[in-house]
């Protein structure tokens, strides 16, 4: 629990502060990095998922300054209630790619009216093993000395410099787990790291989480996460929601242009097909195909965001 207790803490969250939790004991394996909050020495108020109304609730009778939760949920949550005046003060969210996309950021920081840091870990090694700082430029290693990372290319496998500005996928070693020690397990996320000083003090690379490798397509040689086509549509607020849906028509990595993008309109929100088609185009050279559809038509989750959703299956 000391990595995931570094991790959190770095949010700057205090002792003595309440919590708001929303990751459930099991099976979501987050639920595990709950004791991080005790150590830290924060009043932990565990709520889980499946009741939203109670979570609300809570958030107004218990009055926390932190939450936990998952962007998605976060951003379902800012989307149904209006949370600006409440008591929190921070969202600290993990568990999938966004807290650190600029633009869904400020979404979450807006409807929330608080400060929002991501935190990121993989059960297979640690359940929160890295966590930003109030900084908000990239997440520290908060498992300094139990964790050793590395980068490789997901392609080929070879080995990439952890300088500033690298990108590849995370790579990580266990340095004094005793039951299960893990050697260069590959973590499927590939991250951006950040090398320059952090005035928060926290030494070591910072990294950034911008999709999941076993989720990217390949369109016409370009690599392309779905989570970065998000990105590039969140440019587009406040005439979007945020939620979209890209629809691979082949099964398999590989894909053929264009590419099948669902985008969803804002309430009463209008925008131009064609000037985020060629957004898309100018930012991530893939060539899509983008269809507008009215508010409310993607479903939210109270875990994590589908992004992908394949005709194939």
């Amino acid at each position: 629990m000391t990595g995931s207790a570094r991790s959190y803490a770095a949010s700057g969250v205090e002792p003595g502060q309440r919590i708001v939790s929303t990751y459930n004991a099991g099976p979501f394996v987050a639920g595990a990095a709950l004791a991080a909050f005790d150590r830290i020495g924060l009043v932990h108020i565990p709520v889980g998922t499946g009741n939203t109304a109670r979570l609300v609730k809570s958030i107004e009778v218990l009055r926390p300054e932190a939450v936990v939760l998952t962007p998605s949920y976060a951003a379902h949550l800012a989307e149904r209630f209006d949370l600006r005046g409440s008591s929190v003060e921070r969202v600290l969210v993990a568990g999938e790619p966004g807290g650190g996309e600029p633009a869904f950021r400020a979404k979450l920081e807006e409807g929330w009216g608080a400060k929002v840091t991501e935190a990121m870990g993989i059960g297979d090694i640690g359940v929160s093993l890295w966590g930003e700082c109030e900084e908000q430029d990239g997440m520290h290693l908060g498992a300094h000395g139990f964790v050793h990372p590395e980068l490789i290319d997901p392609g080929t496998g070879a080995a990439v410099e952890m300088e500033d500005g690298a990108s590849g996928e995370l790579v990580l070693t266990h340095l004094q787990h005793r039951a299960a020690p893990l050697l260069r397990f590959r973590t499927r996320d590939h991250v951006e790291v950040r090398t320059s000083p952090c005035p928060c003090g926290r030494s070591g690379p910072r990294i950034r989480c911008v999709g999941r490798t076993d989720d990217m397509l390949i369109v016409r040689g370009v690599n392309v996460f779905p989570s970065a086509i998000r990105e590039v549509v969140n440019d587009f607020a406040p005439a979007v929601s945020g939620h979209i849906r890209v629809k691979p028509q082949a099964p398999g990595v590989k894909q053929e242009p264009p590419l099948p993008v669902i985008v969803e309109l804002a309430p009463d929100g209008s925008v131009d097909a064609d000037a985020i088609r060629d957004r898309l185009r100018e930012t991530l050279t893939v060539q899509t195909q983008v269809e507008l559809v009215p508010w409310g038509s993607l479903q939210r989750s109270e875990y994590k965001s589908i992004l992908v959703e394949r005709s194939d299956k």
